[in-house]
């Protein structure tokens, strides 16, 4: 790296978490007056308040507000290390899944991560694949001299499921609701030189992570 863009980046980590507080406040505050501006119409006007419109609106707005909160948790903790964390460690990232999600199977999928941010990934894969698969998929975990794979594979819940939105911040779920766990995951994924992709294909949809060899 080049160290003028190295400067950058170390500048952005130092701050990152002064910068993900600084950009939550105003949307933490504007969450509070929301709420406060639609008791005042309440009190001043009780059609407007009724008005399915009006609540359609302030829905959306307070929707999209908490949408931000977690893009900002995403791109200013999670991509970056835990505060005076110590290098990166060799860690069974598939444990670390079935710990959490219950899945059974053998195998394993060492990668060279914290462990606190390991854990935040296979939390966001369980919580991501549990929107897109109908029921629990199968998981394979690998362990090849070309690198770390953890594969879930099984029917999608959503046959025309538009798979690169998935990994997009932006992504809505199909009851309506913002849904960035993939996203977020996909960007702890790169910050430590992995991938997250999904394929899907008359129905079967697989959801994989994939790393450079971890070490045991």
């Amino acid at each position: 790296m080049d160290r003028w863009r190295q400067t950058f980046a170390e500048a952005i980590f130092r701050r990152s978490a002064d910068v993900s507080h600084d950009l939550k406040t105003p949307l933490n505050i504007a969450v509070l007056n929301l709420e406060l501006l639609k008791m005042r119409l309440a009190k001043l006007s009780g059609e407007a308040a009724g008005d399915p419109k009006v609540r359609e609106y302030a829905r959306s707005v307070e929707t999209e507000l908490r949408r931000m909160a977690r893009i900002f948790d995403a791109v200013f903790h999670q991509a970056f290390p835990p505060i005076a964390a110590a290098a990166p460690e060799a860690v069974d990232l598939f444990e670390t899944y079935r710990e959490l999600s219950g899945a059974e199977g053998g195998g394993r999928c060492v990668v060279r991560m914290h462990r606190e941010r390991a854990r935040e990934l296979a939390q966001l894969v369980v919580e991501g694949s549990a929107k897109i698969f109908d029921g629990a998929p199968r998981v394979i975990a690998t362990n090849e001299l070309d690198g770390s794979r953890l594969r879930l594979e099984g029917r999608a819940l959503d046959g025309s499921l538009e798979v690169g939105k998935l990994f997009k911040f932006y992504y809505t779920d199909a009851s309506g609701n913002p849904e960035i766990s993939l996203a977020s995951a996909r960007l702890i994924a790169e910050s430590y030189g992995g991938t997250l992709s999904a394929e899907l294909a008359a129905g079967d949809l697989v959801l994989e992570l994939a790393f450079p060899p971890g070490e045991e």
